[in-house]
């Protein structure tokens, strides 16, 4: 593994300590199985030179086996008898290495994973503008996956490589330093092939990590608006634009295999002239009585025990090389700063302390400015709602209406001036109270895969049944769940699938309800809707808004008659309009209006 391999993995290095205490008990099995990997051709020499040729023992093998010399068929005992336990103790050590270190490495990837993903959900809302869903799924698992798959390489071929060659190689010395020196001729050669091709694997790792990353965010956006496509049947525009992001990811994937199928040959190939030059050179010093046969078959089954490393070492050069480029792309994302709103994950027990008391409910917006990155959305916007005040912004379409919803929200930053609530500035806030302090209901609800009541209870899941029940009521969500199979227990189907769009409303109503905010944030609640599903949808936000904070973007006149304010967003600005005959503006709220619409 080359250094821009080890310096992509190693920047997870801190998943490893909690892993410290196993990775050595691993490391201990793996030099207990390359003890006994080198222990096992003495057996061998043993039988050749002592038993078959009749020398005697001496040495270490003599003051072993000392009790033995004299009988042939003892010391063959032995000798099988010893290459069977050694046998046994490499299998043994092999397999609980391969446990205990794999399975470390399993879970440093588990936590990578874990880390990434909730390190996505509070990255500000403009990092995914700019990233599609699909290239970002794709980080969340197939890269993790690749890393993974690079760490377990690391603990179960590396690792164990890397001693296997290296004690291969001293105990070749010490057994002979003539022989052990024709062994390491060869060992430059194959360093330099691995070398070479590593930093073409990875770099072709790299390629095709980004080309399938691209290729999974087209296909996740074609997927998430398969609606429209079988609408207005885009299929064949999108069979195009995919056939040519599937031949670049081919393309870069027939790369990545030219290389490594270049890349093992060349290895075996130096690996074996080198043992070809021993086998030459032992053969010639058995024949001229320089060192017996034993010793030679000892030394020729350590250069062929170094193959099996050396070509697994070769083959792992493309899953380190996937690994680092996955490792790289995570890292990018984890690198990215958080948004200031959003809330820490749980390490601890909550305070026993008493929550702060909720927000009065007083917004200002002072001389903001907002930047998507295309151009600048508002423009010094200054606003001013005071506690329990409804207003109402309307304006043409991208003027920024929403914009002003967003920030109210914490989904973004602005470029320049101060959101505040209650005279504070929102980034100034601890998250987890700024939250239960907003209620948001957007133009189109997203409900995830679950129970009605599942969906209800987001965002607030202490809430009791007896809690439910009332948001449920009061949302008018009952009236369409007592239809269904199981009531609130009926479930979803992917994005509230069967579901109209009023009745997504309403459960975004009781999610409100059951939070039970100060402050309720409304971005175009109703502008779907048909006019009877309307009329049920502005009854139950009537609920909603009663001795609340509310700021909503709307048009629709149902909605405006229920607002103390009616402002209008032009050319980045807020700006009130004129007052109307039929409304008479105050300077403090009054109570809230019910229209009269029928039940519908």
């Amino acid at each position: 593994m080359n250094t821009g391999a080890a310096r992509s993995l190693w920047q997870f290095r801190d998943y490893g300590r909690p892993h410290l205490r196993v990775l050595s008990l691993g490391i201990l099995l793996r030099i207990g199985e390359m003890l006994a990997d080198l222990a096992q051709p003495w057996p061998l020499a043993l039988i050749v030179d002592n038993v078959v040729g009749g020398r005697p023992l001496h040495g270490v093998s003599g003051s072993l086996l000392g009790g033995f010399d004299g009988s042939s068929s003892a010391l063959l005992t032995a000798a099988v008898l010893a290459s069977l336990i050694l046998a046994v103790a490499s299998g043994l050590c092999d397999y609980l290495g391969d446990r205990v270190m794999n399975g470390a490495g399993e879970r440093m990837t588990a936590a990578i994973r874990a880390d990434l993903f909730a390190h996505l959900q509070r990255l500000p809302l403009g990092f995914h503008d700019r990233n599609a869903l699909g290239e970002l799924t794709s980080r969340l698992t197939v890269d993790t996956d690749r890393i993974d798959d690079a760490l377990v390489d690391v603990f179960s071929t590396l690792l164990p490589g890397a001693l296997t060659v290296s004690g291969l190689l001293a105990v070749t010395v010490l057994v002979d330093w003539r022989l052990g020196l024709v062994t390491l001729a060869s060992v430059p050669v194959v360093l330099v092939v691995i070398s070479r091709y590593t930093r073409l694997t990875r770099a072709a790792a790299r390629s095709r990590r980004a080309a399938e990353g691209a290729l999974s965010g087209q296909a996740a956006e074609v997927l998430s608006g398969i609606r429209t496509v079988l609408a207005l049947g885009g299929q064949q525009v999108h069979d195009r634009a995919f056939a040519q992001s599937n031949r670049a990811t081919l393309a870069a994937g027939l790369r990545s295999v030219d290389v490594v199928a270049r890349f093992t040959p060349l290895v075996e190939i130096a690996a074996a002239v080198g043992t070809a030059a021993l086998l030459w050179v032992g053969a010639w010093g058995v024949l001229h009585g320089t060192w017996t046969l034993g010793v030679l078959l000892v030394v020729m089954a350590y250069v062929r025990n170094m193959l099996k490393p050396l070509r697994s070492l070769s083959r792992l050069s493309l899953t380190l090389a996937q690994g680092a480029a996955a490792a790289d792309r995570v890292a990018a994302v984890l690198s990215e700063p958080p948004s200031p709103l959003a809330p820490a994950r749980p390490t601890a027990p909550p305070p026993t302390t008493g929550p702060p008391p909720p927000t009065r409910g007083a917004i200002e917006l002072r001389g903001v400015d907002l930047d998507y990155g295309r151009g600048p959305v508002l423009r010094h916007a200054s606003l001013s709602v005071r506690p329990g005040e409804r207003v109402a912004l309307v304006g043409a379409n991208g003027v920024g209406k929403s914009s002003v919803i967003a920030l109210l929200a914490g989904l973004y930053e602005p470029a320049a001036g101060t959101v505040l609530l209650d005279g504070q500035p929102l980034a100034e806030m601890a998250p987890d109270w700024l939250h239960r302090q907003l209620a948001v209901v957007p133009q189109d609800t997203f409900l995830f895969s679950g129970t009605l009541r599942e969906n209800i209870v987001y965002g607030h899941p202490d809430a009791t049944s007896a809690a439910i029940y009332r948001a449920a009521y009061r949302a008018l969500v009952l009236e369409f769940s007592r239809e269904l199979p199981q009531g609130l227990d009926t479930r979803l189907g992917d994005r509230g699938a069967g579901l109209s769009g009023g009745q997504r409303q309403r459960v975004a109503i009781a999610r409100a309800l059951l939070r039970d905010a100060p402050v309720v944030l409304l971005d175009e609640p109703t502008s779907d809707l048909d006019p009877d599903a309307e009329r049920v949808v502005v009854r139950a936000l009537c609920s909603l808004m009663e001795g609340r904070t509310v700021v909503m973007v709307t048009h629709r006149p149902a909605l405006l008659e229920l607002a103390d304010r009616v402002l209008t967003v032009t050319e980045g600005r807020i700006a009130e309009l004129p007052p109307r005959r039929e409304r008479t503006l105050r300077g403090e709220p009054r109570p809230l209006r019910t229209p009269t619409h029928d039940r519908g």
